[in-house]
This record gives structure tokens, sequence and C-alpha cells, in this order.
């Protein structure tokens, strides 16, 4: 009985081996495929405005981040956010500017500023937000960018536009895939 008991585990740790061997070659083998198709990410911060323009972005940080993915395959630009201090249960919308030769859906644009309003989300009863738009390979040629997001509210200014209540400082550098 004990022979037969040591017989088994010698034979499961012998397999245990063959198993860890293999795991190992996988995940190298994984990383070089993900090294060859690799995505860059930025994490950026957001900022408070001055005047409701993103032009005028200060020191004064808002709790949450951007995050912008720029992945290969079917998308060039993935955008991320989290923000915390916003006005609770409010509508607010999503501007991404420059993006210059983008096609895909949008709510509105601003020539002038090269801006496109993408997404829009709702604050929560504690006034946080969270937002995610994917951009299409097909809507954006792959090139560099130096863009901003901003975060607008339309309950007064222009009609369509709002007033920007936060931002990222001007510009990030991306390189769309």
């Amino acid at each position: 009985m004990m022979g037969t008991l040591f017989n088994l585990l010698k034979i499961r740790v012998k397999n245990m081996k063959k198993l860890v061997i293999f795991l190992s070659a996988f995940l190298l083998l994984a990383g070089v495929v993900s090294a060859a198709g690799k995505s860059d990410s930025q994490k950026i911060s957001i900022y408070h405005v001055d005047g409701g323009s993103s032009d005028s972005v200060t020191d004064e940080l808002y709790k949450g981040h951007v995050t912008l993915v720029t992945p290969m395959g079917k998308n060039n630009l993935i955008l991320q956010g989290v923000i915390q201090g916003l006005v609770p249960n409010v509508k607010y919308f999503v501007w991404v500017r420059d993006l210059t030769g983008y096609t895909g859906s949008l709510l509105n644009s601003y020539a002038p500023l090269g801006y496109y309003k993408l997404t829009l989300f709702t604050t929560d009863e504690f006034g946080n937000g969270d937002f995610h738009y994917s951009i299409n390979k097909s809507w954006l040629p792959a090139r560099p960018y130096s863009i901003q997001v901003a975060i607008n509210r339309e309950d007064n200014g222009p009609a369509d536009i709002g007033y920007t209540v936060a931002a990222t400082k001007k510009f990030t550098a991306i390189v769309a895939n």
C-alpha cells in the first residue's frame, strides 16, 4: 500500500515538473507576442478650469484621471476616465481636442478648436462619474496627435457646447496606431 502511494506521488511530481515547464514556455511566448503587439497607455490628471474654458486649466486637481490607451488591433485610441467631486446626478459630456481627421461617431463637434464631443456620463449621488470611449481604427488616421480631454456641462453656456468644468492640461502627445 505504501509503495503504491509513493509511486503515485512520484508520477504526480514528474507531471507537475512537465506542467511547470509548459506554463513557463507558454508565458515566455505570450510575453514575446504581447511585446510585438504592444499597446501604450498614459494616465493623465484632470484639473479644475477657470471661466468655463478648457484654455484656462488651473493647477487644482480633481480626484480622478483619464487613461489614454493606444492599442494594436481594431482600435486606434481608447479613452477611460474617472472623476470625483462633480455635482451629483448631473449629465456631463466628454470632449476631445484635437483629433483632426476623425470620422467616427460623435455627439457634436466644434470646428474652430478641433473639438469632438464623443460621449456622456451622469454622476452618481456623490458626484462621481466615469466614462469609456473606443475610437475605431477606421475612424482616425494613424499618426501622432496632441490632445486635450475636457468635461463639460450644458445647462449653461453656448447651446450644445456648454461650459468646461474639468480638463487635462494642453496637450498630451499620443500616437494612434
